[in-house]
């Protein structure tokens, strides 16, 4: 399978520039904090095409900037470490929603009125067209495949806060966070353009409004490349080596008969397919999916080996900490490892830019991690999981590793000490303002703070990662087979849906095999 290193990026960020939130610099230095690489995808303003003025009430346009992000772009890149793309969202309700994305940092904003002569302009440029929340209903914000050009198009959005736009009725359907514009309908999901076929890799980014880039839960795109450089992350954008994730970077490897995902192939007999996960909580299930249908799912999957009784292993984790209705402070913590080391950790923050800027981890490594963050405050009947922040931690050390976790928020304080056993035994909770429980339940009038912090179970590294593997005889005569030009002796496609037991999901690029 394709041994490329997956980079990390969130391609669809809205900032104050449109409808979103916080500055350019603000933007740009949280995703640069965290994320490989990322774009910048405000509306574009045109009278014929997205007529929303947000100057009527003044906030800005991304017309009357373009140049200071074209600017910021280039002084903001890093080759090997952070990798700006420029780009615009093409707001269009009848064709669907398109983000343009630019190789090269100084084309301009192009705003054609229709989709296909917006295809027609950019048919001269280092540049691809790529349609995001397609399961919204066609000519309403869906996605019309009718006008679909695959030179411009290598891949599709599957998925971001509004949902998965994988399918019509999907396991995370339209208008997960009440956009106005759901629920979804048939006709434009991922799958649909699929069955047309059209050879469409498939990615997620957060489409963020009132979060900042990259935010946890909102998705996120793996680019399996060379090197972090532009060329290199472009290069795997046009052969639909990518991957989406919605929130956990769960590695995932996925190949027929030997070829990685975004490949296309010939096979007259049997293919196999091989799929490797590497996930930060325990597999609920794995799905493969043979043109529109499930094929095989694997449920609660195993990794081939066991933790060591006394030796070291790796072990992954959440840390979580939020849910304040009474108070709107900022979180400083820590962690600190005796008798082993931290191997990774990966922020899993939410609320907007504007909140979240100037947060993040402060300092990591092997022995420990000091990170700041500002969860959304708590709202009566508002959806809590989204008021609070987490790191995922990867730590190597034995059963008796000890780690000791403190927390600050406003003049409260908390001190956790557990060992490795002890994650991989279950979770614990711990208020930050200690109050002694009743029976009638009056501590909660008496207290100042309801903020606590989750420490969740682990899980061992070794145990968790599958390699999976399947024969897929039913192909060619009397098999399914893809509707439309990639019908009948034309191509079956493949991909594979992970999903974890915290509910994160992952979805590879599909496999095309030629009959």
């Amino acid at each position: 399978m394709n041994d490329m290193q997956p980079y990390w990026g969130e391609i669809h960020t809205h900032t104050a520039l449109s409808d979103g939130n916080g500055t350019l610099e603000e933007n740009f230095s949280i995703a640069e904090s965290h994320l490989d690489f990322w774009a910048m995808a405000d509306h574009a303003y045109d009278p014929e095409v997205f007529d929303l003025d947000y100057r009527v009430k003044g906030g800005e346009i991304l017309n009357d900037h373009w140049s200071e992000l074209q600017a910021m772009c280039r002084e903001r890149e890093r080759p090997g470490e952070f990798i700006p793309f420029l780009a615009y969202e093409w707001t269009n309700f009848q064709y669907g929603h398109h983000n343009v994305y630019y190789l090269e940092y100084d084309e301009p904003l192009r705003m054609p009125p229709t989709l296909p002569e917006l295809y027609r302009e950019l048919s001269g440029s280092q540049a691809i067209v790529i349609p995001h929340h397609t399961g919204y209903a066609v000519g309403y914000c869906g996605k019309d495949w009718d006008h679909h050009d695959e030179r411009l198009t290598p891949f599709a959005e599957i998925y971001s806060f509004h949902g998965s736009s994988e399918e019509a009725g999907d396991l995370r359907p339209m208008l997960t966070w009440g956009s106005w514009m759901g629920p979804g309908a048939s006709g434009g999901s991922v799958r649909e353009g699929l069955g047309r076929g059209y050879r469409l890799g498939i990615m997620a980014s957060s489409d963020s409004h009132l979060d900042h880039p990259g935010a946890y839960d909102n998705g996120l795109i793996a680019a399996c490349a060379e090197e972090l450089t532009r060329p290199a992350l472009w290069k795997a954008f046009r052969e639909k080596r990518i991957y989406g994730v919605t929130g956990d970077r769960i590695g995932l490897g996925f190949a027929v008969n030997g070829a990685p995902m975004g490949s296309e192939m010939s096979a007259s007999a049997g293919r196999r397919i091989e799929i490797g996960a590497a996930p930060w909580d325990r597999i609920d299930r794995v799905d493969i999916i043979r043109n529109g249908r499930l094929l095989r799912s694997f449920v609660e999957p195993s990794g081939p080996a066991t933790r060591p009784p006394d030796g070291p292993h790796k072990v992954r984790f959440h840390v979580e900490w939020g849910w304040d209705r009474l108070m709107d402070l900022a979180w400083r913590g820590s962690l600190r490892v005796n008798g082993g080391r931290v191997t990774d950790a990966v922020r899993c923050y939410r609320n907007s830019a504007v909140e979240q800027a100037g947060h993040g981890i402060a300092s990591l490594s092997d022995k420990g991690c000091e990170w700041t963050s500002k969860p959304k405050q708590v709202r009566v009947g508002s959806y809590v999981r989204a008021n609070a922040d987490a790191i995922a931690f990867e730590v190597e050390g034995t059963d008796q590793t000890r780690l000791e976790f403190t927390f600050e928020y406003g003049r409260f304080g908390q001190e956790c000490s557990l060992s490795l056993a002890d994650i991989l035994a279950g979770s614990v909770v711990h208020y930050m303002e200690a109050a002694p429980p009743v029976n009638n339940g009056a501590y909660w009038s008496g207290m100042e703070t309801y903020a606590k912090f989750k420490v969740h179970r682990g899980a061992p590294v070794d145990e968790i990662a599958v390699a999976l593997s399947l024969e897929d005889e039913a192909s060619g005569p009397g098999g399914e087979v893809a509707e439309g030009p990639g019908g009948p002796g034309g191509a079956d496609y493949y991909y594979a849906r992970v999903t974890q037991l915290n509910g994160q999901m992952a979805w590879s690029s599909p496999v095309w095999v030629e009959r």
